[in-house]
């Protein structure tokens, strides 16, 4: 077994990380203002506050020459989100970190496998945790991990882990159930209508969903610190041993993005040989996202609207979990342009191509 710590969700994974820093009311913690509103939930649910800083554009990660300005002395902690699985600045950021004596937490749940400067994200920072949620490269329907780099850290998140509670028996099943479900059913022409099946079952608590009524209002849940069960660890083991060939496709798709979507018309990502990116999904800005997202479902085509708002998916409520309309400018105008397209194992050179060729039409 690996020395990985496993929860229920990786948002309750880096719960347990701020906690282990000693992370108390009235702290603070850096953060970009292009993530999912459990991330700085976790920061509140300590008593702490989120700091957002925007994005570069062509990363969609927190600006390194952003930070300085909202360092503080109450400033604990950096969040170094890999978002769509391009590395952040990492080196940069831990630069920083060092000079004010700041924890540098890293947000790998969209990256697995990717590296930066040569080494792998994840083993940059004091810890990091992953996700295992049903996007994810490594599915286990819900959950997450979490990796310390930090001797010390590492042995008072073992305390902590083993202070978290086990799921229930009926949750257990319920995701085991769902686990199958999603295996079966979850292949590219059905991915509208599963979505929206999933989405349906967990508003009316038939399944167990990705955020709560009371995650996505800013409330902490009842029953939030749990452990992972048991057999969704051994399942994440398992397919973390199998990881290369699921990150030798995704390599794979994004080349296959690289060369079709500038014969449509699209700018390509364009990344310095610093980023060896392992695509979660494939960022495309576009003008009219609405309509092509729109399309895309009509023609049964798999196709995401990462991030729909800086504090995703909240569309209001902001207030809620400190962030405020044009703190992010670069952020709030990449949720308004940007879609993202599949690269995960049952997406073939027929389904890439279809998808440039819609997007073709929204040029």
């Amino acid at each position: 077994m690996s020395d990985n710590l496993y929860f229920f969700k990786g948002r309750v994974g880096l719960y347990a990380i701020l906690k282990a820093i000693g992370l108390r009311n009235g702290d603070e913690v850096i953060l970009p203002g292009f993530t999912c509103v459990v991330v700085p939930n976790a920061i509140k649910y300590l008593g702490a506050k989120p700091c957002y800083i925007d994005i570069d554009p062509n990363t969609f990660n927190i600006d390194p020459e952003k930070i300085n300005e909202k360092i503080s002395r109450k400033t604990r902690a950096i969040i170094a989100q890999h978002t769509f699985g391009i590395p952040a600045e990492i080196d940069a950021i831990i630069k920083i970190a060092k000079k004010y004596n700041l924890f540098v937490i890293e947000d790998s749940c969209h990256a697995i496998g990717s590296k930066y400067k040569g080494w792998e994200v994840g083993t940059y920072g004091d810890a990091a945790f992953f996700s295992s949620q049903w996007s994810k490269p490594v599915t286990s329907g819900l959950g997450g991990w979490v990796k310390a780099n930090n001797p010390e850290l590492k042995r008072r998140l073992a305390e902590i882990h083993a202070s978290f509670s086990q799921p229930s028996t009926k949750e257990s099943l319920v995701l085991r159930m769902q686990y199958l479900l999603h295996e079966a059913l979850l292949t590219p022409s059905l991915f509208w209508i599963t979505q929206e099946a999933y989405r349906k079952l967990s508003k009316y608590g038939f399944a167990i969903g990705s955020s709560s009524i009371d995650e996505l209002s800013g409330a902490m849940p009842a029953h939030y610190a749990k452990k992972m069960t048991d057999w969704q660890e051994k399942l994440v083991e398992k397919k973390l041993s199998e990881i290369a060939t699921v990150i030798e496709h995704r390599v794979w798709a994004a080349a296959q993005y690289d060369k079709l979507l500038p014969q449509a018309g699209f700018e390509p990502s364009k990344l310095s040989p610093a980023y060896e990116a392992v695509f979660l999904r494939y960022p495309v800005r576009i003008g009219n996202k609405k309509a092509l997202l729109h399309s895309a479902k009509k023609n049964m085509i798999e196709m995401g609207d990462w991030f729909v708002s800086p504090v995703h998916p909240n569309l209001s409520g902001w207030e809620k979990i400190g962030y405020e309309k044009g703190m992010c400018p670069n952020a709030e105008r990449a949720c308004e342009l940007t879609v993202n397209l599949p690269t995960h194992t049952r997406i073939g050179s027929r389904q890439i191509e279809k998808t440039v060729n819609l997007m073709s039409n929204f040029i």
